[in-house]
């Protein structure tokens, strides 16, 4: 099953099912909260009886508009760990972001100031909590997974090389595909990053250094992940480093982002002034 977020009109977004040429309306405002509704949000989120739009008619909102937690594992690939000039580690290393956060659809533009000395970016395979983890073992974890998406996160460095990297904005989506839909762990999915054209990242999600059972596992011990809450899994070698990811004044680079059988992000990360 895929779910989605779709916009009704200004400030005005529903969940959504979707089919092959339409989508069926739910009543929630976003997947998030359908997730969070309870425990059958899957037989919900199956009914038949919301109204129907087109898919052509439809554009996505943020899968999950506000999502309560976001947890950013990385680096988690080997190779991007020595791109990088650090240690390849030996347990999943992580931050969390509590609220706050800007989080932008699947087609939607992604602005970066000024002053931003160059910009980072990179998809990465999103994980969505089902069912609350609190302490739970890498066995076990699988079973509070909703489902898989796709995240490209970027953000920009206001200093030298080596500088850490300000969050700008996650572009996530179109959809949630559901665990029964996606290879158990999201493993052995193809990953491509395309900047103005030009391949600049490929990679499988069996490459993560830690896979996502692992990840909850650890991350869990730390901090309880709610229904809603968002893990995104680490981006792969690629992006570059310093005058690669420079970005002109007033230019815009064209970013897509996709995981096979999961979906597609064409995001334009746009620099003040330009066209």
């Amino acid at each position: 099953m895929k779910l989605s977020t779709v916009r009704l009109g200004q400030d005005r977004t529903a969940a959504a099912r979707l089919q092959k040429k339409h989508c069926v309306l739910l009543p929630y405002p976003d997947v998030g909260a359908l997730i969070a509704s309870g425990d059958d949000w899957r037989e919900r989120a199956g009914a038949d009886t919301g109204e129907r739009l087109r898919l052509d008619d439809v554009t996505y909102a943020p899968l999950i508009v506000r999502p309560g937690k976001m947890v950013a594992v990385g680096p988690n690939y080997a190779v991007r760990a020595r791109e990088l000039g650090r240690t390849v580690p030996v347990v999943p290393e992580f931050s969390v972001r509590n609220g706050g956060h800007l989080v932008v659809g699947a087609d939607d533009d992604i602005p970066v100031p000024a002053e931003g000395r160059d910009v980072d970016w990179g998809v990465e395979l999103g994980v969505v909590i089902g069912r609350r983890a609190r302490e739970v073992t890498a066995r076990a974890a699988l079973g509070h997974v909703a489902g898989y998406t796709v995240v490209n996160d970027v953000s920009v460095r206001n200093g030298p090389e080596g500088t850490e990297p300000a969050a700008v904005a996650t572009a996530l989506g179109p959809a949630l595909v559901t665990t029964d839909d996606v290879p158990i762990g999201g493993r052995g999915l193809t990953m491509n990053c395309l900047v103005d054209g030009r391949v600049r990242q490929k990679a499988s999600t069996s490459e993560l250094l830690f896979d996502v059972a692992t990840v909850i596992a650890h991350v869990s011990r730390a901090v309880p992940l709610l229904p809603g809450d968002l893990i995104t899994t680490g981006t792969p070698t690629g992006t570059g480093t310093g005058h690669e990811r420079e970005m002109a004044p007033r230019s815009t680079i064209q970013v897509i982002s996709v995981i096979r059988g999961v979906g597609e992000l064409r995001n334009a990360v746009v620099r003040p002034g330009s066209a």
